[in-house]
């Protein structure tokens, strides 16, 4: 992520191939045109070692380091910079192994709002953004492909961090309620979607934002089965706004974990398909009690859907959905480090744990929120890494946000120069 106290994001500034003005690549012969990545980088013979072997290489350790790093590595050099500003490295950087959603907490304390992610690979926090604590309530409504849509009062945005390009949208959290932000690939092209519906319980209506610069709207209705008269009456009744239960988003599909439902009658989880833009429910594991799902938390495992299930005050179980039979597979637990959770108001008297818990598919970790302290710990119950903050308590969302450097100009216009009279309020003192 773009480090917001310490300079500009990795926005497209007009750079192109330059010479080499200022890194130190060794050449095979003079004026040879090393091709990098899609950048031809004239070197000049002042080396030993071939310059196809010095840039490959370093051009591999770019693609492993988060985004905040780059930023500082393109000031180093203009052969830095012009390695890491072409195109075709971002789009290598998006999908780069290394990449891996980070979960997004926030600490509340003096001073402004600090929006940061937990990087599980690193075991640090990366900030995000900053927001000013006298401001109104910044919301997050969703998170893909990099971008957070977020409000302020009754102003939306689209902001990717990494890039600091963002946009304006309709006020579409004003009178309606949003519950799901998801990207899409349809016909090669890369879009972001809003789904939303209307607050008309009991008869809510369901419509589509496509973000660009059509600004598409269309209602579909309350499609689902025609037979299936619960889901038309959760749908008829509305579901959860995605700031408090946001969606998870696997193969082109959004999933609520159960009882999202404002009426809170459904035990199912509920599914909607982007393509043909439709509800269904799925069931969730066996693992009920009094015909309750102990857990509702929905992530992704290798293009799986997967659930935490509350085994215990002290263990987690993981269960994957086939997508080939669509049976759930037990995959294993995550043990907690109760001791740590507990000296640090993770359980009440009754020793229920009322502790935030959020497993994560990287290395089978989880993050533990209890009030002043997140514990990120393994499925063996080590703590691997504590993040606090003096005299802050600490929030953990359900979103998350993997880095990118994409910059999506026809989605996202904007960039943090164009900020006016702190509009949008993120952007100022970063």
């Amino acid at each position: 992520m773009e480090a917001n106290g310490g300079g500009g994001g990795l926005e497209d500034e007009g750079d192109q191939a330059l010479a080499n003005g200022g890194g130190q690549a060794p050449a095979m012969e003079a004026g040879a045109a090393v091709g990098i990545g899609g950048l031809q980088v004239m070197v000049a013979p002042d080396g030993v070692v071939p310059a196809q072997v010095v840039l490959g290489a370093l051009y591999r350790v770019f693609l492993c380091l988060p985004a905040q790093e780059i930023s500082r590595c393109r000031r180093v050099c203009r052969l830095w910079r012009d390695i890491t500003a072409t195109e075709a490295f971002r789009h290598e950087h998006h999908h780069h192994h290394y990449r891996t959603p980070m979960p997004l907490f926030f600490f509340q304390g003096p001073g402004p709002f600090d929006l940061r992610a937990v990087d599980i690979r690193d075991r640090v926090s990366r900030p995000v953004i900053r927001y000013p604590s006298h401001h109104e309530v910044l919301r997050i409504h969703g998170s893909c492909a990099g971008i957070l849509l977020l409000s302020s009062g009754d102003r939306l945005y689209a902001c990717n961090p990494c890039t600091r390009r963002w946009v304006h949208l309709p006020p579409l959290h004003v009178n309606h309620r949003i519950i799901g932000f998801y990207a899409d690939h349809f016909f090669g092209n890369f879009g972001c979607q809003v789904l939303y519906h209307d607050c008309q319980e009991p008869d809510c209506k369901y419509w589509i934002y496509e973000l660009g610069p059509a600004a598409a709207v269309r209602s579909i209705g309350r499609p689902g089965p025609g037979d299936d008269i619960l889901l038309d009456l959760v749908l008829a009744n509305g579901i959860a706004p995605s700031y408090m239960i946001p969606p998870v988003y696997v193969l082109g599909r959004l999933h609520w974990p159960p009882r999202v439902s404002r009426d809170n009658i459904n035990c199912d989880i509920l599914r909607f398909d982007a393509g043909e833009e439709s509800f269904a429910f799925i069931p969730p594991p066996g693992n009920q009690v009094d015909g309750i799902v102990v857990g509702d938390q929905l992530f992704e495992i290798d293009q799986h859907l997967a659930m935490a299930v509350l085994g215990s005050p002290a263990r987690v179980d993981v269960w994957v959905r086939s997508n080939i039979t669509e049976l759930w597979i037990f995959r294993y637990s995550i043990h907690l480090p109760m001791h740590e959770i507990n000296i640090n108001g993770g359980y009440n008297f009754s020793f229920r744990l009322t502790a935030g818990v959020l497993a994560v598919a990287h290395n089978q970790n989880a993050v533990v929120q209890c009030p002043g302290i997140l514990l990120q710990c393994n499925a063996l119950g080590d703590v691997l890494r504590r993040y606090q903050l003096p005299n802050h308590r600490t929030f953990l969302y359900r979103h998350a946000i993997q880095e990118s450097l994409l910059l999506h100009p026809a989605i996202l216009p904007m960039r943090d120069t164009d900020a006016v009279d702190g509009d949008p309020p993120f952007f100022r003192n970063q």
